[in-house]
């Protein structure tokens, strides 16, 4: 049976959609969601040029904020999240710091998507270079490269 070749680019075009529509990052809470890179991008997006242990120079984060994906949460002032990454390093954060630092989900980093293989395609960011306080070790720590997971229960 022949297919036409309209049907055929339709068909292509479907699953080449479905296929970048790819999920990057899991909330498991009370309601557990799933994000795909393009959801996170349709979100309010922050902005900011910072430093890290981890780049030699300056450079611009952008994506939405932690406390924004949160926020259907509910979570008390006093509750701690757990993020980990794609190797399964977990670590535990106060969400007290989303609260006080705009800190961020990034998905670009000076404009560019990140690969794996770049610390992407997420990255938790703190704005550093702003507040002082933030380049102590324990921040560092927070900046998780290939996030997947935020655990909030």
């Amino acid at each position: 049976m022949k297919l036409a070749p309209m049907v055929v680019g339709s068909v292509l075009a479907v699953l080449a959609a479905q296929a970048g529509a790819e999920t990057v990052l899991t909330i498991n809470g009370a309601e557990p969601r799933e994000y795909t890179l393009e959801q996170l991008e349709e979100m309010p997006q922050a902005e900011y040029e910072t430093t890290n242990a981890f780049v030699g120079e300056p450079t611009t984060f952008s994506g939405p904020l932690l406390r924004d994906l949160l926020a259907e949460d509910e979570l008390p002032e006093d509750a701690e999240i757990t993020l980990r990454a794609i190797n399964d390093y977990e670590v535990d954060v106060p969400l007290s710091d989303a609260m006080t630092y705009d800190v961020i989900i990034a998905t670009r980093m000076d404009g560019k998507h990140m690969s794996v293989r770049e610390r992407g395609p997420l990255w938790v960011m703190y704005p550093i270079s702003d507040h002082p306080e933030l380049e102590d070790s324990i921040y560092s720590s927070r900046l998780i490269w290939q996030l997947v997971a935020i655990n909030t229960e």
